[in-house]
């Protein structure tokens, strides 16, 4: 393949016995983002290779919510009737105290600090497309978004399979994976595409390091299986409270009295208080005991006690926020977790990285527009590139690193700050304070659609990046 340039992390690999030919895209990480983007290249006939080093999809407690742009993107897939079907749709969200207790001991919602009602459904009971939120777990996501990739028959997932190696030059990628039974295997991909969350391989072997900060406290996101006593309207609410906040959401239709599957994600705070008053600090194992876990919902549960909740899952995250230098070199690029992380008060990072997917697709369906990879994909998207035929008209590096910038630009300038505020405003001062003062909180008192809508304006008109008119005009004018 020429000169190459190596990013090996130190384990060497030679190609198999029998190894395909290029791969259009290789895809690594399995979660919703690498999903999303081969199933989008598949419809576009560009085929794929995904490698996921888990043996199955992942089931911990992650991403829930999916609104705005993002419902734009599940439709353009084919997945958007599925996905609001199975989850539980929220006109809006409520933030509230701590519940309250009765002399008996059963306890009550907390009282609504504010709330932001975003939209209520029509006559037949359903929501206008991007104008609420779907609440729906990451993992059946995951799940949805590879039962629609299997019928396309133009990608395969290869399991248990971590980079360990990886180099490039100016016709394509080459990288080394090793399976779960130690065997090493090479692939040749004209795209690379890393997808494979914060811990990223492919990040690290270019070489593209993260800058940012990371927030003191942890962060428990708890399955849990209930019967609530009550489903409000809107049934997400967030929990105000310097040292117990967090946030409650269904994931599931649900309704009162009825078990169903409910998402409890918690602050852990930095020390707990022993009766002499020291400080207590908790390791993450001390923290995932059972008995800790449940004292930590109890806190955030509504109804009579002892109370019949049963903790399916439950993860520990600790929360940052973080930007990858660059989200493009030569072939090879980041979406999602890999290229960024932010808290998830808000639901903001699975859905920035489902538009990175997006992004992705579209710059790599202009890429094979040009005409230089026409041979591996030989009917992308004809409507899109009528009138363009193979002809190169753009430089493929000017339009990835428009890619990366684009995609940079947007967390830089709107999901870190929004993400950050949606955090603090959660903690940062007593409840009855932050209802009083908090410049959000105030606006949505004052119902002014205007200045709401002036708001909100960034999120919604600018998280999603069109590439085709981005470069479009080069294209026509070429």
């Amino acid at each position: 393949m020429g000169s190459l340039h190596n990013f090996s992390n130190g384990t060497s690999a030679s190609k198999t016995n029998g190894e395909s030919d290029t791969v259009p895209v290789i895809i690594v990480g399995a979660g919703p983002v690498g999903l999303l983007l081969a199933l989008r290249l598949a419809q576009s006939n560009i085929r794929s290779v995904i490698l996921e080093q888990e043996t199955t999809l992942g089931a911990a407690p992650r991403a829930i919510g999916y609104y705005g742009p993002v419902h734009n993107v599940f439709k353009e897939a084919g997945i958007y009737d599925q996905v609001a079907r199975e989850g539980m749709p929220s006109g809006g969200y409520v933030w509230r105290t701590l519940p309250t207790e009765d002399q008996k001991g059963t306890k009550s919602l907390g009282s609504v600090l504010c709330q932001n009602i975003m939209c209520r459904p029509d006559s037949d009971g359903k929501y206008k497309i991007c104008t609420y939120s779907i609440q729906l777990a990451q993992c059946r996501l995951a799940e949805i978004m590879l039962e629609e990739l299997k019928k396309t028959g133009l990608s395969e997932v290869l399991w248990g399979h971590r980079v360990t190696g990886l180099s490039q030059d100016d016709s394509g990628v080459t990288i080394t994976a090793v399976s779960e039974k130690g065997e090493s295997k090479s692939l040749q991909g004209l795209y690379l595409a890393g997808c494979d969350g914060g811990k990223s391989d492919v990040r690290k072997l270019l070489g593209i390091r993260l800058a940012g900060h990371s927030w003191p406290e942890r962060f428990i996101a708890t399955d849990v299986l209930r019967a609530a006593p009550v489903v409000a309207d809107p049934p997400v609410h967030f929990t105000v409270d310097p040292r117990y906040w967090g946030v409650v959401t269904p994931l599931e239709h649900v309704k009162p009295g009825v078990k169903g599957l409910w998402r409890y994600s918690m602050a852990v705070p930095a020390y707990e208080e022993a009766e002499d008053g020291s400080k207590i600090f908790l390791t993450d194992e001390q923290v995932l005991e059972p008995k800790y876990v449940n004292s930590l919902l109890l806190r955030q549960l509504d109804g009579p006690r002892p109370s019949d909740h049963v903790v399916v899952r439950k993860s520990l995250y600790k929360m940052h926020q973080l930007l990858a230098s660059t989200m493009h070199r030569g072939r090879c690029f980041l979406a999602g977790d890999a290229a960024h992380i932010n808290n998830p008060i808000g639901g903001l990072g699975l859905c920035t990285g489902l538009l990175d997917a997006d992004a992705l697709h579209q710059t790599l369906q202009i890429a094979f527009s040009l005409g230089e990879e026409k041979r591996h994909a030989p009917n992308t998207n004809g409507a899109r590139t009528s009138g363009y035929g193979n002809r190169q008209t753009i430089d493929p590096q000017a339009l990835f690193s428009r890619y990366s910038s684009e995609r940079r630009r947007v967390f830089q300038n709107i999901i870190h700050p929004y993400s950050s505020a949606n955090k603090t405003r959660l903690h940062s001062a007593d409840p009855e304070d932050t209802a009083r003062e908090d410049w959000y909180f105030q606006a949505l008192r004052r119902g002014d659609p205007k200045e709401l809508e002036s708001i909100n304006a960034p999120l919604y008109n600018g998280w999603r990046t069109d590439m085709w008119s981005l470069v479009g005009k080069s294209l026509k004018d070429a």
